[in-house]
């Protein structure tokens, strides 16, 4: 491949490390998005293979790029060259997720009408933690009613989280939807009082941006990556991994603010994201780091 302008873009590490037949093909960037270089930077015997091959990987290219601070820390932990390696946001759409009305059809679509909504669009899967949500709905007064995605869910956890909500009697305050269509997660977002995304590992929080672009609150787990962006704006709103109790405590101090307060701290959170976060800024960086890889 030549640098006449055609650059090589690997999305999410080990789909580089499967490709390492194409070490050879340059410019290239690896983009890395947060478990892909956490868990082999983290890794066992098991994984040894894979972090040697990782490291080949990252260390032959031109430029890598991570969405937040603490991921280009791991990631030139794991092989990438420091100077090449920068933090570039995924980035939202700020003219979508935005403040705006609620959206009264789809609440009562979903049979929210009169209920104060925590809204957890995570992936249903083990990584992030749902059955933790479920049990902090327990902790949460009658009238809170938690609202996943099915979207790329497994079915095994699926159960275990209509299982766990079933044994703590909260299943009428579950709603699991089906995908919701695109067009629609903005609305989805203005129908929250509450976003909770208590992942255990994230490398850049896209939906923690998202809700905080649309002036919801937000509880998530305390991870380096995400208080890159809650830590000054709302500390108490931080929670260790797999504890309902604090997830709870914190959703229920969030429910309990004044609408001042809400309105204060709404307008704080999409200012750090039109500043930083914007898609926009991102998509005018990786412009800018094509151009020097293919005038290197």
């Amino acid at each position: 491949m030549s640098r006449s302008g055609t650059v090589l873009v690997v999305q999410y590490v080990p789909a580089g490390v499967r490709a390492l037949a194409l070490l050879g093909l340059h410019p290239r960037i690896g983009v890395a998005w947060g478990s892909d270089v956490y868990m082999t930077t983290n890794a066992t015997l098991r994984l040894a293979v894979a972090a040697v091959q990782q490291r080949l990987f990252l260390r032959g290219c031109d430029a890598v790029i991570a969405p937040s601070q603490d991921l280009v820390r791991a990631t030139v932990a794991a092989g990438a060259r420091p100077g090449t390696t920068r933090a570039v946001p995924f980035g939202v759409d700020i003219e979508r997720f935005r403040p705006g009305p609620d959206a009264a059809g789809l609440r009562k679509r979903l049979g929210l009408v009169g209920c104060r909504v925590v809204l957890s669009n995570r992936t249903i899967a083990p990584l992030y933690h749902q059955v933790t949500v479920v049990e902090a709905l327990a902790q949460l007064p009658s009238d809170v009613v938690v609202v996943m995605t099915r979207h790329l869910a497994r079915a095994a956890e699926v159960e275990a989280v209509e299982r766990r909500a079933r044994d703590l009697a909260v299943l009428p305050r579950l709603r699991l939807l089906d995908p919701v269509a695109d067009e629609e997660m903005p609305d989805l977002y203005r129908l929250a009082d509450v976003v909770v995304s208590v992942a255990g590992s994230d490398g850049g929080p896209i939906t923690v941006l998202e809700a905080m672009a649309s002036g919801r609150q937000v509880v998530a787990t305390d991870l380096p990556s995400i208080r890159e962006w809650l830590a000054e704006l709302a500390p108490d709103a931080l929670v260790p991994v797999g504890d309902a109790t604090a997830t709870a405590a914190a959703v229920r101090a969030a429910l309990d603010r004044s609408p001042t307060e809400r309105d204060e701290l709404a307008r704080k959170a999409r200012v750090i994201v039109v500043e930083r976060g914007d898609r926009e800024l991102a998509l005018t960086a990786m412009e800018t780091l094509h151009r020097a890889v293919t005038k290197g």
